[in-house]
């Protein structure tokens, strides 16, 4: 439900905290396993088993869920989803999780029961059980902590965000656009695409879009040391018709909302050379443009001129 819109971030903002703590770990005497750097979508902990990655996302009433609007079934299975995603944006196989979860006194048993169905029905779905947790309550919104382990396939390496190079083609795996008009409680993480684009097509990068196209695709170019070419007829053909329905309400663009709504949960892929066609189809691939040696994102339009596009969408602390 993140509705909010931020540019770069100035001196605050979740952009700048995560920059300044990554210098801060850095310092840190003991370093965690080298095969996932800070920064991706998930972390490696142990180096002797630096295929076994975790992530943890927390969702709070009232901002990334309504409890007065949203069903306590649907806010369970989308914090396990956005976790899962996670897990796709990588190419890992999730096998657990644990939740944490500070629960408001105002909650009826069946509503906490409720949460705990969608939790443990959005990871069966997945093949990533619910193995325990923490429970607390309080006078305040209901607070989420999922944390979920996943597992890399022998044979493939996990997908970072840093792998794209000057000349990469970027696809994403779905339109996009609009989610706060009811996807964005029922995502369904493109885990099972994400293992199979893995393994057949080898991608240099892939994130999940869960804050916005533009930022989510700036962090690839951040992490990458380059930049992207958007293609605005590729783009266009790649909202959702939810963002155009929503457009009509909003006096935004489809495009705008496309770029900056977030919480789709599709994946964006990184290619060396275009996908044959008939995986190009099979996993629902549309191309979005190149990524480029010039840092930032431009968005290229028909007559071949392009414009800085500057990567808005959703963050915390701003």
């Amino acid at each position: 439900m993140n509705t909010g819109r931020a540019g770069q971030a100035g001196r605050r903002g979740e952009r700048e905290l995560l920059a300044r703590l990554r210098r801060e770990l850095a310092r840190q005497t003991i370093q965690p396993a080298a095969a996932v750097p800070f920064g991706d979508d998930m972390a490696a902990l142990d180096p002797a088993d630096p295929r076994l990655l975790w992530t943890t996302d927390m969702l709070m009433d009232g901002v990334d869920f309504r409890s007065a609007e949203h069903g306590w079934f649907d806010v369970g299975w989308k914090c396990m989803a956005v976790n899962l995603s996670d897990c796709a944006a990588m190419a890992a196989r999730p096998v657990g999780a644990l939740c944490a979860v500070a629960l408001s006194n105002a909650l009826t048993m069946d509503d906490a029961l409720r949460l705990l169905q969608g939790l443990r029905e959005c990871g069966e779905q997945y093949g990533c059980p619910l193995v325990g947790g923490d429970t607390n309550s309080w006078d305040q919104p209901t607070v989420i902590a999922v944390t979920v382990a996943g597992r890399i396939d022998p044979g493939t390496p996990p997908v970072l965000r840093s792998g794209a190079r000057p000349g990469d083609w970027v696809y994403v795996t779905g339109p996009v656009g609009g989610s706060i008009l009811g996807r964005h409680l029922h995502p369904c993480p493109r885990v099972r695409e994400a293992l199979e684009i893995s393994r057949t097509l080898a991608p240099a990068a892939m994130i999940d879009i869960s804050d916005g196209l533009a930022i989510d695709l700036s962090r690839v170019c951040e992490e990458s040391g380059c930049g992207a070419d958007l293609d605005a007829t590729r783009l266009d053909a790649a909202v959702h018709e939810d963002a155009h329905r929503l457009a009509s309400q909003t006096g935004r663009t489809a495009r705008e909302h496309a770029l900056e709504d977030g919480e789709d949960f599709e994946l964006i892929v990184v290619l060396r050379a275009p996908p044959p066609d008939a995986d190009r189809k099979r996993f629902g691939l549309l191309p979005l443009g190149r990524m480029v040696a010039e840092a930032g994102l431009f968005l290229r339009v028909a007559d071949g001129s392009r414009a800085p596009l500057i990567p808005r969408g959703w963050e915390h602390f701003c």
